[in-house]
């Protein structure tokens, strides 16, 4: 084990205050190694007052903090923590969990050039587990396995924003995050995606384990509810990005049927953006296409049919 290298915890946070603090106090306190570590934490323009704050315990310890003046977005505010970040190995996280011991031992011990670690998402009140997620097709989100994934390594196709570790030159290599993505939705299948595409792999580390406490189901309501249009918009750019022409048909329709209210504006905001020369460019640039990614994982649609290519 390489004790030398230094993994950069990147912590995108908005109106997250005293809970950030909390989330690096469990790394510090479960860490097992000599490794290097900073934190990176990215305010993503929180409203006066709910910005991120540390206690005077967590004085001396290396903790850099990006303060963005106009919000950015989930995908944005990673990207901007990803490029602050001094350290090659990047563990990119939320706001608000915990850590299992010996995280950093796992991290340095499983690490590679062109692999992304999945972490296993733990709900705090329940015995759920999440190793990793699949998407849905055409609706282009996530649906979370949960069981263990058979094969070694367990490959898995999409890791969960919670727990995703690469290194550095990795993520420069995928490109980041999609920055046309907007606030919410979407953006972590986009990525794990895309990386796949690009020649990466993903892999699922059960023993790496992220402790998290998830919404309630009025809250989600509450939380989708604010968001939905920004949802809407972002996993059709997912689609039409990757999909061929009957597969996005077939995606529009899905959405207009779910959100009737939002599928005008969500169409109008995506024929406004960089679509087209987003997709060539990816044609151009990716190892393999989406047909890959079907057969590679066998992906079905929500109905259990053929995936349209």
């Amino acid at each position: 084990m390489n004790d030398r290298r230094v993994i950069s915890v990147v912590i995108p946070a908005r109106n997250e205050g005293e809970r950030v603090a909390g989330t690096i106090r469990s790394a510090m306190e479960t860490r097992t190694s000599g490794c290097g570590l900073e934190f990176v934490v990215v305010d993503d323009a929180s409203d006066e007052g709910c910005g991120v704050r540390f206690g005077p315990d967590l004085d001396g310890m290396d903790i850099r903090v990006v303060r963005l003046a106009e919000r950015a977005g989930v995908a944005g505010a990673r990207n901007r923590g990803a490029r602050a970040a001094s350290g090659d190995i990047l563990f990119i996280t939320d706001a608000h969990v915990g850590f299992s011991s010996g995280w950093d031992e796992e991290v340095l011990r499983r690490i590679g050039d062109g692999r992304i670690m999945a972490a296993t998402i733990c709900d705090t009140v329940s015995a759920f587990r999440g190793y990793g997620c699949s998407l849905l097709v055409p609706f282009m989100g996530t649906a979370w396995n949960r069981e263990p994934i058979a094969g070694e390594p367990p490959f898995v196709q999409i890791a969960s924003s919670a727990g995703t570790v690469l290194t550095k030159e990795l993520f420069e290599k995928i490109g980041g995050y999609d920055e046309g993505m907007r606030l919410y939705g979407g953006i972590e299948p986009e990525f794990s995606v895309r990386a796949w595409l690009s020649g990466a792999e993903i892999v699922s580390v059960p023993s790496l384990r992220m402790l998290h406490r998830f919404k309630t189901k009025p809250e989600v309501e509450r939380f989708v509810g604010e968001l939905k249009p920004h949802l809407v918009h972002n996993n059709l750019r997912f689609g039409l990005l990757y999909l061929g022409e009957s597969a996005s048909l077939q995606m529009i329709r899905h959405f207009a049927m779910m959100y009737p209210d939002e599928i005008g504006e969500a169409v109008r905001q995506v024929e406004a953006s960089d679509i087209g020369e987003r997709r060539k460019v990816l044609g151009t640039r990716l190892r393999h296409d989406f047909a890959w990614f079907v057969r590679r994982f066998g992906v079905k649609d929500q109905t259990g049919a053929e995936v349209w290519i």
